[in-house]
C-alpha cells in the first residue's frame, strides 16, 4: 500500500489545530491542501546548535513543512537528510562548515539534485541521535547526545555557550566565526567519576537549654530524597516534578491470530514477537517492583485498538508493543523505536500503514484519530522512554562479532498508541526480511537478549522518574 503523503496529513492537522487553539490564518485552516507538485519550493531559512547538557542540538528551519529521507553510515560517522523540493542558499553552503559542536566536527549543506538538498552532519565521538519535528515554523530538529552514563568525547570542540546560528536573516549575513579557543594552558585533568553520595543535613547537638534527655553528643544525620534524574534535554518533565514512578507495565505482542505479521526467511512476526515479550515479561516479574499485563498471551487476534483499551483499564503506567520490521530491500535492517505523533518521512508513514493494516476504523474516525494524535500528552515522556528503548536495544545486541544498525527514534501514527493514557511506545527489534538478521532472529538465545535489552529499557526509565534514596544503617547514617 503506497503510503499517505506527509503534506495531506499534515494539513488536516494544521486544519484541526485551527480549531482548537485558534490558528493564525484563516487560510491555515479551509484551505485545500495543495498537491506536492503545486507546492513551492522550501527554503533553508537557518541552521541553529543549540548546547544541551549532554550534548547539541541542531535545528534546522524551513520556509514550510517537508518530507525527507535520513540515515547514518559509519567510517567516518556521518548522519544525513535528504530534503526533497527544497533549496539551500549559497551563502549558506559555506558558513555551514564552521558550525561545530560536543559531537559535530562539521556541516555540510548543498543541492544533492535539481529539486533536493542533502543535509549532512559529520559526527564525533559516535553519539546516539533522536530526530523529530517541530511547527509554526517548521523546523527539524536533531538531538547528539551522550549516552546515559556515558563519558564526554575526548577532545570537545565547543564548550556550551551562546548558540550558533547560521541563517539566512539580515542579522546573520556575515560569515559565521568559529567558536572561540580557549586560552592557551595546561588543560586540567578530568576529575575522577565518583560514587553518586546521598546529599545530607548535619544538625548541631542540642542548646544547652533543653532537658538532659533531649541532648545529644552527636551530630544526627538526616537522608535528603535524592533528585530524579533530568530528561534527555536536561530539564523535568511534569511526571519528575510531581514525584511519579512506574510500577505496572503493558506489554503488547503485535499481530497474532489470523494476522501473521510481516513473515520472511521462515519467521512469522506474530510468534517471534510473543516469545520475546513473554521472556520480557518474566525478567520484570523477577523484580517484586513491576506488576506486569500482557494484552495476549497466546496465538490469538487482538484489534489494535483494543490493546490500548486493555492499558487504560489496567491503569498501566507505561505501554510497550513489541513488532518486527519489514522491507522490500532485504538488504535494510537495523532497530528503530516509535512514538505516536505524525509521521515526517515516507519511511515511517510505511511502516505506519503496514502496522495499522489491521484496523477496524473508518474514514469517518479520521477526525477524532487526528484529534488524539494533536492532543496527545505523552509525546515528551513516549519520546523519553523510547530514547532508552532504543539506546538500550542497539548497545545490548552489539557485541566484537556483531555491528547493529541504529535506525533512531522516529515518530509516526500507529493505531495501537492512540488514546493511551500513559507513555507508550512501539519497538521494531529488527527486520525478519533481512537475512543476517531473521537467523539471529531464529536464535533463542538473541531473542533473549532483546528480552533483555527492554527489560533494561524499563529500569533506566522507572529510575530516571524516580530514584530511590539508600536505606539508613543502624547508626541513622546513610551508608
Amino acid at each position: 500500500m503506497a503510503p499517505v503523503p506527509l503534506t495531506r496529513v499534515a494539513a488536516m492537522s494544521a486544519a484541526l489545530v485551527g480549531m482548537l487553539v485558534a490558528c493564525p490564518t484563516a487560510q491555515q485552516v479551509g484551505g485545500a491542501a495543495p498537491g506536492p507538485s503545486a507546492l513551492p519550493t522550501a527554503t533553508v531559512r537557518s541552521i541553529t546548535r543549540t548546547p544541551l547538557p549532554r550534548g547539541d542540538r541542531i535545528t534546522i528551519e524551513l520556509s514550510r513543512e517537508v518530507s525527507y529521507t535520513a540515515d547514518r553510515v559509519p567510517n567516518p560517522d556521518r548522519l544525513f537528510f535528504d530534503v526533497a523540493n527544497a533549496a539551500v542558499p549559497g551563502p549558506m553552503s559555506v558558513r555551514a562548515q564552521a558550525l561545530t559542536g560536543t559531537w559535530i566536527s562539521g556541516v555540510r549543506v548543498g543541492q544533492h539534485t535539481e529539486t533536493a538538498i542533502r543535509i549532512v552532519l559529520q559526527l564525533t565521538g559516535a553519539p546516539r541521535h533522536s530526530v523529530f519535528a517541530l511547527y509554526a515554523p517548521f523546523r527539524l530538529v536533531i538531538d547528539l547526545e551522550r549516552e546515559p552514563g556515558g563519558e564526554a568525547p575526548p577532545a570537545v570542540r565547543s564548550a556550551p555557550g551562546p548558540v550558533a546560528d547560521i541563517s539566512t536573516h539580515e542579522a546573520a549575513v556575515g560569515p559565521l566565526a568559529p567558536t572561540p579557543a580557549p586560552p592557551s594552558a595546561a588543560p586540567a585533568p578530568a576529575a575522577a567519576t565518583a560514587p553518586e553520595r546521598i546529599p545530607t543535613l548535619t544538625v548541631p547537638a542540642a542548646p544547652v537549654d533543653l532537658p538532659l534527655s533531649l541532648k545529644s553528643a552527636h551530630p544526627i544525620t538526616l537522608a535528603i530524597p535524592a533528585p530524579p534524574g533530568g530528561t534527555a534535554r536536561g530539564d523535568y518533565s511534569l511526571s519528575r516534578q510531581l514525584g511519579l514512578g512506574l510500577s505496572r507495565i503493558v506489554i503488547d505482542p503485535g499481530h497474532g491470530g489470523h494476522d501473521p505479521g510481516a513473515q520472511s526467511n521462515g519467521i512469522d512476526e506474530a510468534n517471534l514477537v510473543l516469545d520475546v515479550a513473554l521472556r520480557l515479561e518474566a525478567l520484570l516479574k523477577a523484580q517484586s517492583t513491576f506488576d506486569v499485563v500482557m494484552t495476549r498471551r497466546t496465538d490469538e487476534f487482538i484489534p489494535l485498538e483494543e490493546r490500548t483499551t486493555i492499558a487504560n483499564r489496567e491503569g498501566a503506567d507505561l505501554f510497550l508493543s513489541i513488532h518486527a520490521n519489514a522491507a522490500r530491500d532485504t538488504v535494510v535492517g537495523g532497530i528503530e523505536t516509535y512514538f505516536l505523533n505524525f509521521a515526517t518521512n515516507p519511511t515511517a508513514e510505511a511502516v505506519a500503514a503496514r502496522e495499522n493494516a489491521t484496523s477496524a476504523k473508518t474514514m469517518g474516525s479520521l477526525p477524532d484519530l487526528v484529534k488524539s494524535i494533536t492532543l496527545n500528552n505523552k509525546i515528551e515522556e513516549s519520546r523519553e522512554f523510547a530514547t532508552f528503548v532504543q539506546t538500550s536495544m542497539v548497545q545490548d545486541l552489539k557485541s566484537p562479532q556483531r555491528t547493529v544498525r541504529d535506525l533512531g527514534v522516529k515518530q509516526a501514527p500507529f493505531v495501537v498508541l492512540i488514546g493511551a493514557e500513559m507513555p507508550s511506545v512501539l519497538a521494531e527489534i529488527s527486520f525478519v526480511t533481512n537475512r543476517s538478521e531473521a537467523a539471529l532472529l531464529k536464535q533463542p538465545a538473541y531473542r533473549q537478549s532483546i528480552a533483555h535489552a527492554l527489560f533494561d529499557a524499563v529500569v533506566k526509565y522507572r529510575d530516571s522518574l524516580k530514584r530511590l534514596a539508600p536505606a539508613p544503617g543502624k547508626d541513622g547514617a546513610i551508608h
